[in-house]
């Protein structure tokens, strides 16, 4: 795993948290938003991410002190995806003073998705009828920006799933304020 954003917020910190989690198809991005939902984060899947601005300004948000962190994810299937557009649209939101973006970036190695494709009998959707190898090199080059821009990058090749949850738990887990439960 690497990480540009060394520690977590302080827990004063009253900014809107926002989690933008991308990669390769196949990687766990599915896996990483379920342990962030169960962590109490609000997350939104397959998000077409030209709708950021207007979701993150949206009127009927809660209070910044009652907001729960949100987590975003999406990935080339997204319509009209364009990762130097993403990333512009990004930079805007990161300027705010009012939101904490940090954006989460999974890989993994082409065999290991091959592998993960064949397994699974599921078409790579960037292969259409070529083989899944076709497919992951088209999309690992479509999402080279956004791997290189990312804040953080972990790899999934010699991950099981339990390993995935594990590694999200332990960086997500302190982020994330616990209300009481009586």
């Amino acid at each position: 795993m690497t990480a540009r954003s060394a520690s977590p917020p302080p827990a004063t910190d009253t900014r809107q948290r926002v989690l933008l989690v991308t990669g390769l198809l196949g990687a766990g991005k599915t896996t990483a938003l379920k342990v962030l939902e169960d962590l109490g984060w609000e997350v939104i899947d397959n998000f077409p991410i030209r709708l950021l601005d207007r979701l993150i300004d949206s009127p009927d948000a809660p209070a910044p002190d009652l907001r729960p962190p949100l987590a975003i994810g999406f990935d080339s299937r997204t319509r009209g995806f364009d990762p130097n557009q993403v990333i512009e649209r990004v930079k805007k939101l990161v300027r705010r003073d009012d939101l904490q973006l940090t954006t989460l970036f999974l890989d993994c190695s082409g065999q290991e998705l091959e592998r993960r494709y064949n397994e699974t009998r599921r078409r790579h959707p960037l292969a259409q009828d070529l083989p899944a190898a076709s497919g992951i090199a088209a999309e690992r080059e479509l999402m080279d920006p956004l791997r290189r821009w990312a804040d953080m990058v972990i790899s999934t090749t010699s991950f099981t799933s339990n390993d995935l949850q594990q590694a999200v738990r332990e960086r997500f887990h302190a982020d994330t304020p616990r209300p009481l439960t009586v």
